[in-house]
């Protein structure tokens, strides 16, 4: 089971004070770079008061991905901004409730 096979890709765009950022494939260690390049920069835009993390399409992260988003929630609380996520399947959630770090979020609530 390669995680190669379903590639990393980021969506982003802005609404009023709100960004959003559609995430879609596997966080590994390859893609985690590009992933906390993109969130800090929509983190540090100046009108953007709330981010929100659709994570719909994400089948798989690892502590890699899991370093780069408390690094993010850290980076948003410092400049009194808000980081919520959206969308968690079975896999993402299940490691960020087994280690803890899940109640550390705010949910975004998802309408299908």
């Amino acid at each position: 089971m390669s995680r190669e096979a379903h590639a990393f890709h980021i969506a982003s765009e802005q609404h009023g004070e709100t960004s959003f950022a559609k995430l879609d494939g596997s966080i590994t260690i390859d893609s985690s770079p590009e992933l906390r390049r993109v969130l800090f920069r929509m983190i540090k835009a100046p009108d953007s008061r709330r981010l929100t993390l659709d994570f719909s399409e994400v089948d798989y992260i690892d502590t890699s991905g899991l370093a780069v988003l408390i690094e993010a929630l850290r980076f948003s609380r410092q400049l009194g901004k808000s980081l919520q996520l959206s969308g968690l399947r079975e896999r993402p959630r299940y490691l960020l409730e087994s280690t803890g770090l899940l109640a550390l979020f705010d949910e975004a609530s998802t309408t299908e």
